[in-house]
């Protein structure tokens, strides 16, 4: 079997370059370069073949493009976003050759397969989406509109039970949010005021270095990972070490972004899950041109959610460096209680020990 490529590996950079290149190339010069680029890999790299096929279905050649799927999700090793991904381009390729019942089929195993205990449901919204059009090209308007229904529900400010109990009276089946409870803590969007927090993306890659780059004189005193020269291959190692924590449990970091225009405005995370006693860190950043708009009190609200009634924690810990006013403001917008200077608490970016608050947060 071909071991997969790293999710951020050099040869994965070079594909990212070529897709933000996309829209300035032609059909056929865009399979060229992605049929270029998989050549450097193994004849039946997964990674390769799912590459070959996207680049088939953005120039209109459906047809060629369904068996590379197939043949990239045969080799199981794609990694679970890229495997989901595989299967919904796929779903939607059968509706566009017009085999509908087997794109519904594709679509359907795909979201039952993600209600299962312990599945981390990655791109969950945009299976249902899809087989949402599936129904409607199959002239099923009422399942359509609900499945479409019950996907916007949860992102409603008011009115969200009511919608998805609409939804369920057109569809007989949503996969909503209150299937049983994966075992361990499931991958999840959350959603507070106008910021949306998900666990990071491949694609997210380049808005993070970015990010980083821009704001590296306002956090970089405080995080000695953020310099000047943040490169990809930093933000990458970063990515990857993110979905290594998340997939054994021990911290789950989160991207923070504007629910209205998708953009990138920073990052947040539960970290330093302690192994016997239930409580973790909360840390978080945002970029310089998104500061002052609530973004990181958002976050902390979200997280201090999501660690009491998901991961079923009993205290949230935020630890601020002494001198850094505006984490320490957010601590006090948010309510967590203050519970001194501890000296010596954090290494700063000097290699000293430095002086840190302690703040508090713990269920209602």
């Amino acid at each position: 079997m071909t071991a997969p490529a790293p999710l951020h590996d050099a040869w994965t950079l070079r594909v990212d370059d070529l897709w933000r290149r996309a829209p300035e190339l032609t059909g056929a010069q865009l399979v060229a370069e992605v049929d270029a680029l998989a050549a450097e890999r193994p004849e039946r790299d997964a990674r390769a073949l799912f590459e070959r096929a996207c680049a088939r279905d953005t120039a209109g050649l459906e047809a060629e493009a369904e068996p590379l799927y197939r043949a990239a999700l045969e080799a199981a090793t794609l990694d679970p976003y890229r495997r989901t991904r595989a299967v919904i381009q796929l779903g939607s390729t059968l509706r566009w050759l017009k085999r509908y019942d087997e794109s519904e089929a594709l679509l359907v195993g795909e979201l039952t397969h993600h209600m299962q205990p312990g599945h981390d449901r990655p791109l969950h919204d945009e299976a249902r989406a899809i087989l949402a059009l599936t129904y409607a090209a199959q002239g099923r308007g009422d399942e359509a509109a609900g499945l479409a229904l019950a996907a916007l529900a949860p992102r409603l400010s008011r009115y969200q039970r009511s919608m998805l109990s609409c939804a369920k009276q057109l569809a007989g089946e949503v996969w909503d949010e209150q299937a049983p409870a994966a075992s361990g803590p499931p991958v999840t969007e959350l959603i507070e005021g106008r910021f949306l927090l998900r666990p990071y993306r491949p694609a997210d890659l380049p808005d993070f270095v970015d990010a980083v780059r821009e704001s590296h004189a306002a956090i970089g005193r405080w995080m000695a990972w953020a310099h000047a020269d943040f490169s990809a291959a930093d933000g990458a190692q970063w990515l990857d070490r993110c979905a290594r924590v998340w997939q054994d449990g021990t911290g789950f970091e989160f991207g923070i972004f504007d629910r209205d225009t998708g953009d990138y405005v920073g990052g947040a995370g539960l970290n330093s899950l302690h192994a016997l006693h239930p409580f973790c860190n909360l840390g978080y950043w945002v970029r310089s041109s998104r500061a002052g708009q609530g973004a990181a009190s958002s976050a902390v609200r979200a997280l201090s959610r999501h660690a009491f009634g998901k991961l079923q924690l009993k205290r949230v810990e935020i630890v601020v460096a002494d001198g850094n006013e505006a984490s320490l403001a957010v601590a006090r917008r948010c309510g967590a209680h203050y519970e001194g200077l501890l000296r010596n608490r954090i290494l700063g970016v000097d290699g000293s020990a430095w002086d840190a608050h302690m703040f508090s947060l713990v269920p209602d």
